[in-house]
């Protein structure tokens, strides 16, 4: 397999280093293993990221490519997945990768395999999908571990068309199917690519890979979850993220509002109007509701999660 990595990175030096040494490290354990390159776009970092890259002289070609801060995260993942195919570089697929993340051994092993199982039921590539489980759960046995409360990134399957509430697909041992993934450690077959393309330019930041992935799922694709969790990554969501609102002023939840890494109303519109149209008028109405009277919008949130 002849593996593209594909990451974006703004001021995270020391947790860029640490995922790079995780795919060193994990290359070194795999029985058959891939060819790699990662395309990796600093995003105008600050921090000396792209130095201390270059310093590390890893085993694999690392592109490093500069962008001006502007970029944020689907930006920079476009950045990257462009210069791998102008490259003329030959590749199976690429690996959606996040700086945050570290990937484990058995990886490489069950991400071929996969491309394997796929490739002989389905006659077609497809996505593949590894589940990560947080740093403070790392004791755990990731190839025994089935509990979904330390499942922080992976597939998952939307069981309210509604709401849109969802719920992950945990590793069990087998190939499990699911409709939608995270993009912190996804695989991206050519099958798919040559259907699907790449990122739409549309979002700013987050919400690419969900529409990515919840898209080539209803074009008839297979997005299928790895055995086993294959990596670690912290969920660094606060749970109380919607409360936090409660504290700003009305100019506040405006510009949060507004903000690629706030609310984000722009990119939560887009997903809507590109993957559920129907809940567009709905979704627009509750994120103004969220930002003129948060109080309410949390109580009817909670009541339609229920």
């Amino acid at each position: 397999m002849k593996c593209v990595i594909l990451i974006t990175v703004y001021n995270r030096k020391e947790k860029t280093l640490k995922c790079l040494d995780s795919v060193k490290d994990s290359l070194m354990q795999a029985t058959l293993k891939p060819d790699i390159s990662v395309f990796l776009t600093d995003d105008g970092s600050t921090d000396g990221t792209a130095v201390a890259i270059q310093e590390k002289r890893y085993p694999f070609p690392i592109n490093i490519l500069q962008g001006d801060g502007s970029l944020y995260w689907n930006g920079g993942m476009i950045n990257s997945w462009k210069a791998a195919i102008d490259s003329g570089e030959e590749f199976d697929g690429v690996l959606w990768l996040n700086n945050d993340t570290k990937i484990l051994p058995g990886f490489w092993d069950e991400l071929q395999e996969a491309d394997r199982y796929c490739h002989s039921k389905y006659g077609k590539g497809g996505i593949y999908v590894g589940s990560t489980y947080g740093n403070n759960n790392d004791n755990l046995n990731h190839n025994l571990n089935k509990d979904k409360r330390h499942l922080t990134y992976g597939g998952f399957n939307f069981v309210s068309k509604l709401t849109l509430k969802d719920e992950f697909v945990v590793p069990n041992g087998d190939f499990q199917e699911c409709q939608c993934a995270h993009g912190n450690l996804t695989y991206i077959s050519n099958d798919v690519m040559r259907k699907m393309g790449i990122f739409t330019e549309e979002y700013i930041h987050s919400g690419g890979d969900h529409d990515y992935t919840y898209r080539a799922y209803k074009k008839g694709f297979h997005l299928i979850v790895l055995p086993s969790f294959v990596g670690i990554c912290e969920n660094d969501h606060p749970k109380d993220s919607y409360k936090s609102i409660f504290k700003m002023t009305l100019k506040e939840r405006i510009a949060a509002m507004k903000s690629p890494i706030g609310f984000n109303m722009h990119n939560t519109l887009v997903f809507q109007r590109r993957c559920f149209p129907y809940r567009y008028p709905f979704v627009w109405l509750t994120c103004w509701l969220k930002v003129l009277f948060p109080r309410l919008s949390w109580k009817t949130y909670q009541w339609l999660r229920k």
